[in-house]
C-alpha cells in the first residue's frame, strides 16, 4: 500500500513542480492523480491508526525515541489530512490560472507549504522505519546513517517544493 502511495504521490508532485516552475502547462491529470491517491491513503490511515493504538497498549516508556517518532508520525499524519483537505477545497473554489486575488494566492501558498512541511516531517520518520521493516537496515548504525541521508534528501525536496511555489506565485504577481 505504501509503495502505491509513494508512486502516485511522486507522480502528482513531479507534475505539479514542473507546472509551478513553468516547464509544463496545467493538465487535468493533476486532479486524476490526486483522486487516485485518496483510497490507498484512507487504507493507510486506517491500518496506521489500528497499529498505533494496538502498539500503544503494549509498550511502556522503555522506548522514548520510538514513542517520539511514532507521535511525530501521528501528529504529522493528522496535519497532512487537514492540509490536504484545505488544499483540495482551495483548488476547487479557486483553481490555478483562474485569476484569483492576492489573498487566495497567499492562502494557496500557505496551505501548500504547510502540507509540504507536514509531509516531509512525516516521511522523515516513515521512510527509515519502512526500510527497517523491509529488512534493509539491520544495525543501529545503518538505521541512523540512512535516517540522516533520508533527511538530507527530504530537505532538498522541501526546498525545491517551496522554491516552485515561490517562483509560481511571484511570477503571477509580477
Amino acid at each position: 500500500m505504501v509503495i502505491i502511495i509513494i508512486i502516485l504521490l511522486l507522480n502528482h508532485a513531479v507534475l505539479s513542480v514542473l507546472h509551478l516552475f513553468g516547464i509544463i502547462g496545467y493538465s487535468p491529470s493533476f486532479q486524476i492523480t490526486g483522486r487516485r491517491i485518496f483510497y490507498p491513503i484512507v487504507v493507510h490511515i486506517i491500518i496506521s491508526l489500528y497499529l498505533y493504538f494496538k502498539d500503544r497498549s503494549k509498550r511502556g516508556n522503555r522506548y522514548s525515541g520510538l514513542i517520539k517518532d511514532t507521535t511525530q508520525q501521528l501528529v504529522t499524519g493528522i496535519l497532512i489530512v487537514v492540509f490536504v483537505s484545505l488544499h483540495i477545497l482551495s483548488y476547487m473554489f479557486a483553481p490555478l490560472n483562474s485569476g484569483y486575488d492576492f489573498w487566495m494566492r497567499i492562502f494557496h501558498f500557505a496551505v501548500d507549504n504547510l502540507l509540504f512541511i507536514s509531509l516531509i516531517l512525516h516521511l522523515s520518520v516513515s521512510i527509515p522505519k519502512f526500510m527497517m521493516s523491509l529488512g534493509f537496515l539491520d544495525g543501529k548504525d545503518e538505521y541512523a546513517n540512512f535516517k540522516h541521508k533520508n533527511n538530507c534528501v527530504l530537505l532538498i525536496i522541501l526546498i525545491m517544493l517551496i522554491l516552485a511555489e515561490i517562483v509560481y506565485n511571484l511570477g503571477g504577481v509580477l
